[in-house]
C-alpha cells in the first residue's frame, strides 16, 4: 500500500504548477539559466576598476558576444532567454549573485534599480568585514526607462569602503503575457508507469482529472488505478492546485489512497503542455521514485 500511495502523491501532480523562486512573485514569470558572468570590475579581468566609496556603478544584465566586456563579463555574452538579440532585456529584474573582493575595510554593497539610487545604506544586498569575501543572492529589481539607463539597468552602491565586485546572472523575472497562461482548464485522461527505488514497476490505468483555471491559477481534483507488480489495482484521487507558465508546469501534489486515512507526502513533477497533450515526469518526495506520464484532454 505505500508504493500505491507513492503514486497517488505523484499521478495528479501533472496538472499542478507552481515556480520557484517566481512563486514570491504572482505578476512575474521566473526563467533561470545557467549561471553567466555580468561583470568583474577587477582590471586584470577585463573591468574598469573599484567602485570608489559611497558611489555607485551601473552594468548591463544582457549582452551578446563582446557586450559585456568593457564591464569585465562573459566574452561570449550573457543572453536574456527572451530578448534572442542580445539588446537591452526585457526583464523587469534579475535574479544575480553579488560578490565583493578582498575589501579595503568594512561596508556593504546595494543592489538597485539604475535609476533609483537609494538615499542611504539601511538596504544591503551583501555585508562585509575588511579582508573579507563573501556573496549574496538577490533578486535585483531593474530600471525600466531604458532611455534614462544608457549605462546599463543595474546599479551598484558601494557603501563605507571602496570596492570591486563580481557579478553573476542566475535567471530573469518577466510581466506575465498572454501566453504564459495557457488553458489548462478541462477534463484529461491518460496513463502512465512508475519506477521504484528497488526497481519494482506500476502501471497507471483509468486516470481522470477536472481542472479549473482562473488566469495563471489552477486547481481540481484527480482519481486513477495503480497496479503495483501483480497486486491488485487499487484506486487512488486527491486534491491539486498551482499554476502554469506557458507550457511549462511545475507543481506540488497531495492526496490518499482510497480507504487509507494517511495522506501524508508528496511529489514534484516537471511537464510540458502541447495543445490538448500533457507529458511529464514525477519525482516521488519520500524515496526519488520516478514516473513517466502522458495524459489527452477529453473534454474543454
Amino acid at each position: 500500500m505505500k508504493k500505491a500511495l507513492k503514486i497517488s502523491m505523484s499521478v495528479a501532480t501533472l496538472l499542478a504548477a507552481t515556480s520557484i523562486p517566481a512563486q514570491a512573485q504572482e505578476n512575474m514569470i521566473y526563467v533561470a539559466v545557467e549561471p553567466c558572468r555580468l561583470a568583474d570590475t577587477r582590471e586584470e579581468f577585463g573591468g574598469s576598476g573599484v567602485i570608489p566609496a559611497n558611489t555607485s556603478r551601473d552594468f548591463l544584465v544582457s549582452g551578446a558576444a563582446g557586450a559585456l566586456a568593457g564591464q569585465g563579463g562573459n566574452p561570449n555574452g550573457c543572453l536574456d532567454p527572451r530578448d534572442g538579440s542580445g539588446s537591452e532585456p526585457l526583464a523587469i529584474s534579475a535574479y544575480i549573485v553579488a560578490v565583493p573582493t578582498v575589501t579595503s575595510g568594512p561596508g556593504l554593497l546595494t543592489a538597485f534599480p539604475a535609476d533609483q539610487p537609494p538615499v542611504d545604506d539601511t538596504i544591503a544586498t551583501v555585508n562585509y568585514a575588511a579582508g573579507q569575501v563573501i556573496g549574496n543572492t538577490t533578486n535585483a529589481t531593474l530600471c525600466e526607462n531604458t532611455a534614462g539607463c544608457t549605462s546599463g539597468p543595474l546599479g551598484i552602491f558601494t557603501w563605507v569602503s571602496e570596492q570591486d565586485v563580481v557579478i553573476d546572472v542566475q535567471g530573469y523575472f518577466y510581466p506575465l503575457s498572454g501566453s504564459d497562461g495557457q488553458v489548462a482548464a478541462g477534463q484529461y485522461a491518460g496513463t502512465g508507469q512508475g519506477i521504484y527505488m528497488d526497481g519494482t514497476t506500476s502501471q497507471i490505468t483509468d486516470v481522470t482529472a477536472n481542472i479549473s483555471q482562473e488566469g495563471t491559477f489552477i486547481y481540481g481534483t484527480a482519481a486513477f488505478t495503480v497496479t503495483v507488480g501483480v497486486n491488485d489495482p487499487v484506486t487512488q484521487g486527491g486534491q491539486l492546485s498551482g499554476h502554469i507558465q506557458g507550457n511549462a508546469i511545475k507543481g506540488l501534489f497531495g492526496g490518499c489512497i482510497g480507504p487509507a486515512p494517511d495522506c501524508e507526502g508528496g511529489a514534484i513533477f516537471e511537464g510540458k503542455l502541447t495543445g490538448d497533450e500533457l507529458l511529464g515526469t514525477v519525482v516521488d518526495l519520500t524515496d526519488g521514485s520516478t514516473f513517466t506520464l502522458t495524459l489527452q484532454r477529453t473534454n474543454p
